[in-house]
């Protein structure tokens, strides 16, 4: 039986609340080591050090975490601002060295990458329909449980969202103390989705009581 234009105008709204959702850049999974105290960082040296696709994301990553820190009232230094600091992940021993060096009490390490969902932006206007479809993509079209959204593909641009994984490990043990994934929406603007990136992670530390 078909459905009425009330219905289908009453779906529409549920499709823009299921982008919505996605247009979001949250915490997707955190850990915490219950047995560390819950000792606040506020004035605490914390070196700050990401793992980016290349040399420029990383320095901004470094630099907006270190901003974001900063504000809540950590000394938060650039892993890049250090003369012969060892790559994140090359020899932890030296690591600790070089940090312990610097008076760093903590470590927070954050990886970022594409992810693999990408959007097809285009000029040309929105589809959507309703039918018997299941979840998934195909053919630059989404279906959410029989709401068809497609997106032409002709003249479009294509873009990605952003992941991060983020670690906080304690200098003087070397023990992980928190770790957490974050993701941001599809984007053309990288600086954007690293700026929203580690401003999730930042609240999350402050949520964990950490800062």
């Amino acid at each position: 039986m078909p459905m009425s234009r009330r219905t289908v105008v009453s779906c529409l709204p549920l499709a823009a609340a299921l982008f919505a959702g996605c247009a979001t850049t949250q915490m997707s999974a955190e850990w915490r080591d219950p047995s560390f105290a819950a000792t606040s960082l506020k004035g605490q040296r914390l070196v700050v050090a990401c793992r980016a696709p290349d040399d420029t994301m990383r320095r901004l990553c470094e630099d907006q975490w270190a901003s974001q820190l900063g504000a809540s009232g950590v000394v938060a230094l650039r892993s890049y601002s250090i003369p012969g600091l060892p790559a994140i992940g090359d020899n932890i021993e030296a690591i600790r060295s070089a940090l312990r060096a610097q008076g760093a009490t903590a470590v927070a390490t954050m990886s970022l990458a594409p992810s693999d969902i990408a959007m097809v932006g285009s000029g040309a206007q929105v589809g959507v329909g309703l039918g018997g479809s299941s979840g998934g993509y195909r053919g630059g079209g989404l279906s959410f449980g029989g709401i068809g959204i497609s997106l032409p593909i002709g003249g479009g641009t294509v873009t990605q969202g952003m992941g991060a994984a983020a670690r906080l490990v304690d200098v003087a043990s070397g023990r992980l103390v928190w770790s957490g994934n974050a993701s941001a929406p599809a984007s053309g603007d990288v600086m954007g989705q690293v700026s929203s990136l580690t401003q999730v992670t930042t609240e999350a530390l402050r949520k964990a009581g950490l800062i």
